[in-house]
């Protein structure tokens, strides 16, 4: 009697919390611009730092994002422009949001080309075959999968490359982001504007050409693909990128939505085997 009595305590209290949190939980709608020319801000991140609470603008600015509780503070960044943080409070109010410019001013290296060595260079995970299938962890927009890329010396950046071993939607729509990792820590994106790939969905190896922005970087890089659009609502479950055991180490980080901490694999699932991730960048590096 006292176990039936308990379980009827238990289902009413689920009961409870299940509706409590379906009434309480409210979204945000909105559209972001830009401050100077009031023109909409595509791919924008938008989040609750901290909090598995987030999602990504749409092509016209557009956003929802669930949340839970009025005192939160929504965060929004974008590359090329200011990061604004707002309560609320004030987005409820009005969800309209306006990004100031930023000018790119990421300290550059210059390195003459007679200062490269003429072969190219392979940084990260070149795997061949198709090993282990991982996925982004998250169906949430703003999810993240990325590899630590050790350096070792001054680099020039001319491409990213990422491994798909199963697709199962129509198209897909990535940002590449590739961002400082000293000592540990992420820290700003490289990149100076956005680096989209838009392809269909197919197992092999999806390329991004970086060499136009001249880029060098001489300490560790964090390279990530971002997911930023759905897929008529197919999410990316059906989605996986190639990886393999590692001997050496687990290169693999994951991101669960936008504003979301990067999280090492291996921290999040301590029993499971080591993994180094597919991704790579071809460059050339200082003689």
């Amino acid at each position: 009697m006292r176990t039936n009595a308990l379980l009827t305590v238990l289902c009413a209290l689920s009961l409870f919390l299940n509706t409590y949190t379906s009434s309480a939980q409210q979204y945000l709608q909105g559209r972001v611009t830009d401050a100077d020319t009031r023109e909409p801000v595509p791919f924008v991140n938008i989040g609750i730092t901290k909090l598995n609470t987030g999602t990504v603008s749409d092509e016209q600015g557009r956003y929802k994002l669930r949340i839970a509780a009025p005192e939160q503070v929504v965060t929004f960044s974008s590359i090329g422009y200011h990061t604004e943080n707002i309560p609320v409070e004030t987005l409820a109010k009005n969800g309209e949001v306006a990004l100031r410019p930023r000018p790119y001013d990421m300290p550059t290296v210059e390195l003459k080309a007679s200062a490269l060595s003429e072969e190219e260079v392979v940084l990260g995970d070149r795997l061949e075959e198709q090993g282990h299938s991982i996925g982004f962890g998250s169906s949430e927009l703003g999810t993240e999968i990325a590899a630590h890329i050790r350096i070792g010396k001054e680099t020039w950046i001319k491409s990213a490359h990422f491994a798909i071993n199963h697709a199962a939607g129509d198209s897909l729509l990535f940002r590449v982001n590739l961002y400082d990792f000293a000592g540990g820590r992420v820290g700003e994106n490289l990149l100076p504007e956005n680096v989209l790939i838009a392809t269909e969905q197919k197992k092999g190896t999806i390329d991004a050409d970086l060499s136009e922005f001249n880029l060098v970087v001489s300490r560790d890089v964090l390279l990530s693909l971002e997911w930023i659009k759905d897929d008529d609502g197919k999410g990316n479950v059906g989605l996986t990128f190639r990886s393999a055991k590692s001997r050496r180490g687990d290169n693999l980080y994951s991101k669960h939505t936008s504003q979301a901490p990067f999280r090492q694999m291996s921290s999040l699932f301590p029993g499971a085997p080591k993994l180094e991730l597919g991704f790579y960048l071809t460059g050339k590096q200082a003689r």
